[in-house]
């Protein structure tokens, strides 16, 4: 008997200690389908039973259509002509998960405004020489946290010619919130000296979520779209009002997570066995597709690696030209929206297989691919993505309030004795 008991203690104590060494996972199998709300939710259902499959029986279910959807009478009259109002701003998820809210927006004073990547200080101070003459060269700066994504965007010198500028000056580059709150246009007749006019339509799409129902699948055209890959970029700036959202990770009907960037859903559709993110050949995304106009990828465990790299990983969303015959690719083409999702060694073989290349140098005249930001590519077959490390876990800490309650610090962080020691102390090293 006291073997047994022994024998019991120490699969208990093994078991939680490997609990304890798990990536935190949000599991997105909702429970068993309860009786539907008598709320006008079963009226909305009868087109919408995707809506239905994620949201009954999750953590959501108890919402109501109308928190977050307006004009839904109307609609339900006439869908054809009156279309509902879907609130996205972040503000509306911060009313129950305010301290998760209050993350987002906290100011790192560490994290500084407009400082360049290429000055003689910068990480990269050969940056201008190494891209000329790539927009990037016109101050390309470090980033602040999430909050800034748009303002620091819209606000380089490199975007339509620093024509959008702080309302307040120096004064309000700690300023977040509303993008033109804080952000004031010039007009069109402004334009710094050495400056750009750089920007597109796709690239604001993993800075936003505001456009995520009048941007069909791609940025292709389409009726329904109000915004595509070839729409005015001013004209989408000036539409564009807040930093990307709770709702490009999680999704607002059954709290599932999940991802919602075109490009990258695409090309995990494409190889799902052989993309960065895939384990034995297979990649934990199903694939949603709402009558053929947007798609979203639903995981049954958060997997903050895909979710980021919606954004954090190197994608082409400028044009550029063809290496067979040095032909210009513009962006009615699809090449100017894709996501590789290869390993670092394998992009300019894949590049080269697209036929495509973003500029020649000014100096050498060789045929460049400026590489955006892959961090996720870099990541992927590392020490840590091989232990089982995701990004939350360092970037996005579970940390206690005052309750106390564990939760999710949405501020991107990086505190080395509070994560990393700590890690290695529970797996035994030193």
């Amino acid at each position: 008997m006291l073997k047994k008991k022994l024998a019991l203690a120490a699969a208990v104590a093994v078991a939680s200690a490997l609990l304890l060494s798990l990536p935190a996972n949000t599991t997105a199998v909702n429970k068993p389908a309860t009786k539907v709300a008598n709320d006008g939710r079963a009226t909305c259902y009868e087109c919408h039973d995707q809506i239905k499959a994620m949201k009954e029986g999750s953590k959501h279910a108890r919402l109501s259509c109308k928190s977050c959807h307006d004009k839904l009478e109307g609609h339900i009259s006439d869908p054809e002509k009156i279309k509902p109002v879907t609130l996205i701003d972040q503000a509306l998820c911060g009313k129950c998960h305010k301290e998760q809210y209050d993350s987002f927006f906290k100011m790192s004073y560490e994290g500084a405004a407009r400082k360049e990547k290429g000055i003689p200080t910068g990480r990269s101070p050969m940056q201008d020489k190494l891209l000329e003459p790539y927009g990037f060269t016109f101050e390309h700066n470090e980033p602040r946290g999430h909050a800034f994504m748009v303002i620091d965007q819209f606000a380089v010198d490199r975007f339509q010619g620093g024509r959008f500028q702080f309302k307040d000056g120096w004064k309000g580059v700690d300023k977040s919130g509303k993008t033109w709150d804080v952000l004031v246009d010039k007009g069109k007749d402004f334009k710094l000296k050495e400056s750009a006019m750089a920007g597109n339509p796709t690239c604001i799409q993993c800075k936003t979520s505001d456009h995520i129902l009048t941007w069909k699948f791609m940025g292709d055209k389409d009726p329904k779209a109000k915004w595509d890959r070839t729409s005015n970029i001013v004209d989408v700036a000036k539409d564009t009002n807040n930093a990307v959202g709770c709702i490009h990770c999680h999704d607002p009907h059954g709290t599932q997570p999940r991802v919602v960037r075109d490009g990258l859903i695409q090309a995990i559709e494409k190889d799902p066995a052989g993309n960065i993110f895939s384990i034995n050949g297979k990649t934990d995304l199903k694939v949603v597709d709402f009558r053929g106009f947007r798609k979203i990828g639903v995981m049954q465990k958060t997997d903050s690696r895909m979710m980021c790299a919606q954004c954090h990983v190197e994608y082409n969303c400028g044009g550029g030209s063809q290496w067979s015959d040095g032909g210009k690719v513009g962006y009615t083409d699809q090449r100017t929206n894709h996501f590789p999702l290869k390993n670092a060694t394998q992009l300019l073989a894949h590049y080269k297989q697209l036929d495509f290349f973003d500029f020649k140098h000014t100096v050498t005249g060789a045929r460049l691919i400026k590489f955006q930001h892959p961090e996720a590519e870099t990541y992927a077959g590392s020490v840590h993505d091989k232990a089982g490390v995701q990004c939350h876990q360092c970037h996005m800490p579970k940390q206690s309030n005052r309750q106390p309650q564990t939760i999710l610090n949405v501020f991107r962080i990086y505190d080395c004795d509070e994560i990393c020691l700590a890690a290695s102390q529970l797996s035994g090293r030193s």
